[in-house]
């Protein structure tokens, strides 16, 4: 059974259509407020099922092909939307599920906070001779505030404590912290 590549990857509700795809690019762009790489938007609408990879990347290049966006004057690497994506965000975007705008300005608010965390804090993976050792950082700025140890048995499940660890490296520094400073933690 071959598998189309168009629709490979995307969930339930996602876009097949360019058109479409173009539109919440511009959306998208317009209401993060900031210019945003495009590999960013990329991962954004093909990590959270939105966009097919494939046909994203294509809508993205078209689009600066038709100048709807533009790189940002101060770093080339980064893009907006022009004064036609403006008018393609103000006249189209109503005409994508309401379902969509949301879940693709939630899913981007959630990979940047990713970033965020993976900037400010560290896991780093080791192969040992038993299996992986997987070290969690939290950084207090130009210190760790906890540096933390764990085994895990395969990559597999290095991978998991890895992206655990990310979800919320304060949430994991709290507990830690609130059960082994708390006077009447029982073991």
């Amino acid at each position: 059974m071959s598998k189309n590549t168009f629709v490979e990857g995307i969930s339930l509700g996602g876009l097949t259509d360019k058109q479409e795809i173009k539109i919440l690019i511009c959306f998208l762009l317009e209401k993060l407020n900031r210019s945003v790489r495009k590999n960013d938007i990329i991962s954004i609408l093909q990590n959270y099922g939105l966009a097919n990879y494939f046909e994203a990347s294509q809508a993205f290049s078209d689009m600066i092909f038709n100048k709807n966006i533009t790189s940002d004057d101060e770093n080339k690497n980064y893009y907006k939307t022009t004064e036609s994506g403006k008018m393609i965000v103000s006249e189209l975007s109503g005409s994508l599920p309401a379902s969509i705008r949301e879940k693709a300005i939630k899913c981007a608010n959630d990979y940047f906070l990713r970033l965020k965390r993976e900037q400010e804090n560290k896991v780093i993976i080791r192969k040992s001779p038993w299996g992986y050792n997987v070290v969690c950082k939290v950084s207090g700025g130009d210190f760790n505030m906890m540096e933390l140890k764990l085994y895990a048995p395969d990559m597999h499940a290095a991978a998991i404590i890895k992206d655990n660890f990310y979800k919320d490296p304060a949430k994991v520094y709290g507990i830690i912290t609130k059960l082994l400073s708390d006077n009447n933690s029982e073991f």
